[in-house]
């Protein structure tokens, strides 16, 4: 679980080092290390209404979204298993037996 005093000092870091892109990666890494993406996205939020520094709090919103998904593709279960060739090997001679058994019926028709 994420440190609320090392979060804190984070963001002010971040704050205090606006213009580093260093800063702001350390941060959102440490809250996508301890899920706290949706914390970091109410920070950079509070960002946008600040003149010099809406237009990068904005791209980091950005960058936060891209990394929530990630997040949660990698989370997502695997698509169903794709049937075993045994299985396909046995639909085949279902077929089979089923169109042979069909001649047979229709042929004392003829």
């Amino acid at each position: 679980m994420a440190s609320v005093a090392a979060l804190d000092t984070l963001w002010k870091h971040t704050l205090d080092h606006w213009e580093d892109e260093a800063a702001h990666r350390a941060f959102l890494e440490y809250c996508r290390e301890h899920d706290q993406l949706a914390l970091a996205a109410v920070r950079y939020r509070g960002m946008k209404g600040d003149h010099q520094r809406g237009a990068l709090a904005e791209k980091k919103l950005m960058a936060i979204t891209a990394l929530a998904l990630a997040r949660l593709e990698s989370t997502r279960s695997p698509d169903r298993r794709k049937p075993s060739r045994a299985v396909g090997y046995a639909l085949v001679v279902l077929f089979i037996a089923a169109t042979i058994g069909l001649l047979a019926y229709l042929g004392p028709l003829r």
